[in-house]
């Protein structure tokens, strides 16, 4: 199971430069921290950004303290981050339900494709799942077990207020009382010792709200209002989406097993209040974001710890039933059904890298060695388990299924080093690097967060603020480097000094009669980097 995560998760990672936008913002926001030394206060492209809290930033300054700035380092903590969710899963599920089922509950963790993918990006949604499954679980096992465990909860959600904000206190708490009340139990709130509890959650979460505050008076306003009542509230404020918007992606997140879980046999269980305490769990937080205004695919992770518990307690358990002489066999057919689905997938994505040359947009083109290899390895693994099934060996079987998950999720993992110059800007940014070292940097109508991050210098925007809006009105320089329209742009571009602007190549078309002489020193998809020099 560790060597599995450890092979998703840690594998190539510094292979290919940080995506837009997210991994080249926080990454930019930890070098910054670093370099200035602030870290009380955020700061992407040299301004106050203050929609994050900033656990994330400081563990990310960290690595690059220890080792150095590098795509690599920059991926560490969500790294680490989803093997403690492993292990935590491991963990629990050992003490609740056994060791055979502990193993499978990490391994369909590791190996679910939401979760693996995102081990290896670096937001703070992964942070934020760890810390939220190592709650989940204490409180069970506080409540269950040893009290002892009640004081992890309380200091798990507190870090995860740190981490991403009070969806860390409110995931898990919801999730036990809906619990304790199914059970009956209301009253055995009082054992898990709340005030003192929450006093240790306080503890920990406050003093950096509480500092920053006092810092910033608006940032009350900014942060809990803006940032998460208006985010819940509000289509318009945030990514919207409709109400089922979580049902396809915690079916894809998990596949195959979210598919077949309907056909397992559910009316047993190894630990039965157990799992249905994951289930409880995973099912709040999915009506928590499917109810929020806001929708992300990644805001469903959290989901995915307990719900892949509760699955392999009910794998394990039709596996074993599978052995018996009289009802085996309908066992087996039933573990058929996930190696049935690994082998359309492998024929979905053979189909799609045979029609690469004809898709738009061209992912699949990009991609074709990794869909190649991830199509190869789902159909000999989905003939294995076949044959494993025929010969009445369900739990090698599920062993299979398992590790063609891994493999295909491995080989997929390529596409991301071929795909890398249609989702970042991180050659084109090395370039302007170095290239035009001393260069004034403009960017044009859309920041681009690699720059700051790869060049290592403040960039100049024209247009929108956008994320940028909060530090531009708190910044006494912002007249400097937040411009407003292309005259704004003309008179820097045509004042003395080496300048680099970056922007869209229709846009640079249309700019071209006002732009005069320059030399196009960098590409990449749309963006185009031009150089002027004026005496």
């Amino acid at each position: 199971m560790v060597a599995i995560a450890a092979t998703l998760f840690f594998f190539h990672r510094g292979s290919y430069g940080l995506w837009e936008p997210d991994e080249a913002r926080y990454a930019e926001i930890a070098r910054e921290m670093l370099l200035s030394r602030n870290y009380l206060m955020p700061h992407l492209n040299y301004v106050l950004y203050l929609e994050k809290p900033p656990l994330l930033y400081w563990l990310t300054a960290l690595c690059f303290k220890v080792i150095g700035q590098s795509e690599f380092a920059a991926r560490i903590v969500p790294a680490l981050s989803a093997m403690l969710g492993v292990i935590a899963t491991y963990f629990f599920a050992l003490r609740a339900f056994g060791h055979r089922r502990a193993i499978l509950a990490g391994a369909l963790l590791a190996t679910a494709p939401l979760y693996a993918v995102m081990a290896q990006v670096l937001t703070t949604d992964m942070l934020l799942t760890a810390l939220t499954t190592v709650a989940l679980f204490a409180f069970f096992l506080g409540l269950r077990r040893d009290s002892r465990w009640r004081w992890v909860f309380y200091a798990a959600m507190g870090m995860g207020v740190l981490a991403k904000g009070p969806v860390a206190i409110v995931i898990p708490v919801l999730a036990a009382l809906v619990f304790l009340w199914r059970q009956g139990e209301l009253a055995a709130i009082a054992r898990l010792r709340p005030l003192s509890g929450f006093l240790l959650t306080i503890a920990i979460a406050a003093p950096w709200f509480a500092a920053l505050s006092i810092r910033e008076p608006d940032f009350v306003s900014f942060y809990f209002f803006g940032e998460h009542l208006r985010r819940f509230f509000e289509p318009a404020f945030s990514h919207g989406g409709p109400i089922y918007f979580y049902v396809p992606v915690l079916i894809g997140a998990l596949i195959p097993w979210s598919i077949v879980a309907p056909a397992m046999p559910w009316r047993t269980s190894a630990n039965a209040e157990a799992r249905n305490f994951c289930l409880i769990a995973a099912a709040t937080t999915f009506v928590l974001f499917s109810l929020a205004s806001g929708k992300l695919t990644l805001y469903i992770l959290p989901a995915l710890p307990p719900l892949a518990v509760a699955i392999a307690d009910a794998v394990a358990g039709c596996a074993e039933a599978a052995t018996d002489r009289d009802t085996g066999l309908k066992y087996r057919l039933r573990l058929s059904l996930p190696a049935a689905i690994l082998a359309i997938l492998g024929g979905a994505a053979l189909a799609t890298a045979l029609l690469a040359p004809r898709l738009e947009p061209p992912y699949a083109l990009a991609v074709l060695p990794a869909l190649i290899g991830a199509a190869a390895i789902m159909l000999a693994g989905a003939a294995l388990a076949a044959i494993c099934l025929g010969a009445a060996r369900a739990q090698l079987a599920v062993a299979v299924i398992v590790l063609t998950m891994a493999g295909g999720m491995l080989a997929a993992s390529f596409a991301r080093i071929e795909a890398e110059p249609l989702r970042s800007y991180a050659a084109l940014s090395r370039e302007v690097a170095s290239k035009a070292p001393g260069a004034t940097l403009i960017c044009y109508h859309r920041y681009v967060q690699s720059l700051a991050f790869y060049a290592t210098r403040r960039v100049v925007l024209v247009g929108s603020p956008s994320e940028l809006r909060y530090g531009m009105d708190h910044a006494a320089d912002s007249a400097g480097y937040f411009l407003s329209t292309d005259d704004d742009l003309m008179r820097l571009w045509s004042a003395p000094g080496t300048k680099v602007l970056v922007l869209d190549e229709p846009d640079l078309e249309r700019l071209r009669p006002r732009l005069g002489g320059f030399a196009v020193i960098a590409s990449e998809s749309k963006k185009r980097a031009i150089l002027r020099s004026n005496g």
